[in-house]
């Protein structure tokens, strides 16, 4: 199929991204920019929509993978995508599929009221900013933090976890055990996410100095190391973190209600039910 007549009509490269991250917290050699620093975006097939018909491939991270392999055939691995760049991956993929307008529904919270909204997807994009807050170490009770955006995968693997684990909550708490075996559910479950959520800390740091300049770099050691330090050297670290990701998130828009006339902000959202055009 290589000589194929057809394929000069074959999808082109729709939009060039530039990537919030510039390419960096990708291992080496794992995505190809142009020679102006841009992503080349493709449109979506027909086979990219459905595989988001597969309600397992949406919830194990599947469909979203196969669509950046697709779309974003630049980047080696779509599980390496560092969380920094989804936002602006997945804003470039609908407008290079679907057109720069996109329906937002939302509920204002000053009236109650359903409101419907279109926006356009080149001004988001054109909001997005470069990251620049993990280009500095984090000073923590002595210790140097060097801070990095966690893969895809890692937030993927996060989140399904939590998932299940709520579910799992929810299932004991309605059923029809004993108080003693509900109990035994729960330490289990919150002893899950416990670990979770230091795997999640772990997971954001690339290295800790010491005083005297020694740098470890292994997870089971930086994880041995938050497992054992103070509850409160803990929570700070756990907060900057939280706070570095936060400055990194995609902005929210302010839209008038049709109803009260107030704005109100609204976080663009991306699912099943809104991606396709």
């Amino acid at each position: 199929m290589s000589n194929n007549p057809l394929a000069s009509h074959f999808r082109q490269p729709a939009i060039y991204l530039k990537l919030p991250s510039k390419g960096k917290y990708y291992p080496l050699n794992a995505i190809e920019l142009s020679a102006t620093g841009e992503l080349p975006i493709y449109p979506m097939t027909v086979k990219d929509e459905l595989s988001f018909k597969t309600p397992d491939g949406l919830m194990n991270g599947e469909a979203l993978a196969n669509m950046f392999r697709s779309c974003c055939p630049t980047i080696e691995d779509p599980w390496t995508i560092p969380v920094t760049d989804l936002d602006a991956l997945l804003v470039a993929i609908r407008l290079a599929s679907y057109g720069e307008r996109m329906d937002v529904t939302s509920t204002c919270p000053h009236c109650n009221a359903e409101n419907e909204h279109t926006i356009n997807l080149h001004k988001i994009l054109d909001s997005i900013k470069p990251v620049t807050s993990y280009d500095s170490p984090v000073y923590i009770d002595g210790l140097s933090f060097d801070i990095k955006p966690q893969s895809f995968k890692e937030m993927n693997k996060s989140s399904l976890i939590a998932f299940e684990q709520q579910k799992i909550i929810s299932t004991v708490t309605n059923s029809e055990l004993s108080e003693d075996e509900k109990r035994k559910y729960f330490l289990e479950s919150f002893s899950k996410l416990t670990e979770l959520n230091i795997d999640s800390i772990v997971s954001s740091i690339k290295s800790i100095t010491t005083e005297d300049g020694i740098t470890v770099a292994n997870p089971m050691q930086i994880k041995e190391f938050l497992t054992n330090t103070s509850r409160k050297t803990y929570e700070e670290i756990k907060k900057t973190i939280t706070d570095i990701v936060k400055v990194n998130a995609m902005d929210t828009m302010n839209l008038p209600c049709e109803s009260c006339t107030k704005e109100y902000p609204v976080k663009l959202e991306f699912n099943q039910t809104n991606f396709f055009g």
